[in-house]
């Protein structure tokens, strides 16, 4: 399932909170151009389109982290993670919200073609001084 995801042409990708909230917590959405008219603005949700190259540079991150992709979502989990959505695919990622975390959220804003780092730096942001 890994690779149908990876390599799909048409996808979308969410960074999802799953737990309290005493103040709101950033999620991300983002999309390829083809999934343009899915974004829908929302508060405190970062929208973006990205190539296909910036979402096969998050699997890569992924793999290199030893992260693994689920078929079933992890809702019950408290912290972050990722859907991954394709025509015929979906698939998640627990991230968590640990000091790893963190890491890897900016090694994936790091990969993105500057102009579309804001959805993940506004969840950097938020997560600044809380005690991991």
């Amino acid at each position: 399932m890994h690779d149908q995801l990876k390599n799909s042409q048409d996808f979308s990708v969410r960074l999802l909170w799953n737990g309290h909230e005493d103040k709101p917590f950033y999620r991300a959405h983002l999309v390829s151009a083809s999934r343009r008219e899915r974004l829908v603005d929302k508060p405190f949700w970062g929208n973006a389109v990205i190539s296909r190259e910036e979402y096969k540079s998050l699997f890569d991150i992924l793999e290199q982290r030893g992260l693994e992709i689920d078929v079933l979502s992890h809702k019950d989990k408290f912290g972050y993670s990722m859907e991954f959505r394709t025509n015929d695919r979906l698939g998640y990622c627990y991230l968590g919200l640990t000091e790893e975390t963190l890491q890897t959220l900016n090694l994936m804003r790091d990969a993105l073609a500057p102009e579309n780092r804001h959805p993940l730096q506004a969840i950097l942001d938020r997560l600044q001084g809380i005690m991991l």
